[in-house]
């Protein structure tokens, strides 16, 4: 885990070293030890320390850049504590924009998917029509293209979501539906070509 801008941290730090310089001779120098007795300050130390080296002196805590020389002044565990808030703040900030763009693309999906079943079914409705011109037949075939293509969108292993066992499993119950339908549509098939030989043969 890590800052979302580790930049604007050390900056902040930067600036506020100038403040804490002149903290440095009064008072007892903060210790690693007191950093760690308090969970704010040690959980942003561990933050900071994937980016910096950290040093006691006498004035207090020094931390080193691994790459670089820059160095932050840490003279109170304060100092720790508002750079947390800091933090807490940026984080609260970055998940309410995650919200947003995440309500954004489900209202999306939503209107896109509403569209897409309009569309459907104002397609069956005018084949339907058309249909129902040539019989009973045809319309119930119509029906049976579009259940079909509903249960390959809905279950077919590639489109569904899930993973591991879950995705062996639905990839084994998809096989027995779908076998049952080619075998449907062979009897269908089969019966269709003697009921026409037969209408030849009269």
């Amino acid at each position: 885990m890590a800052f979302p801008n580790p930049r604007n941290a050390a900056c902040y730090l930067k600036k506020l070293c100038g403040t804490f310089a002149r903290k440095r001779g009064g008072g007892v120098a903060l210790t690693l030890r007191d950093v760690r007795c308090d969970p704010i300050a040690n959980r942003v130390l561990d933050l900071l320390m994937h980016d910096y080296t950290v040093a006691g002196e006498r004035s207090g805590l020094v931390l080193t850049k691994n790459t670089g020389d820059l160095k932050l002044f840490i003279n109170e565990l304060d100092d720790l504590r508002q750079l947390d808030f800091i933090h807490h703040r940026a984080m609260v900030r970055h998940m309410e924009r995650l919200r947003t763009q995440l309500t954004a693309s489900n209202d999306h999906r939503e209107r896109w998917k509403v569209r897409a079943l309009m569309a459907e079914a104002l397609a069956l409705e005018a084949t339907a029509k058309i249909s129902n011109n040539g019989g009973r037949g045809n319309v119930v075939d119509t029906r049976y293209a579009a259940l079909k293509r509903f249960l390959a969108k809905r279950f077919h292993p590639d489109y569904a979501p899930g993973g591991g066992i879950e995705k062996i499993v639905r990839n084994e119950i998809f096989k027995e539906i779908w076998n049952e339908i080619e075998r449907l549509e062979d009897d269908v098939s089969a019966s269709r070509f003697a009921t026409a030989a037969s209408r030849s043969a009269a």
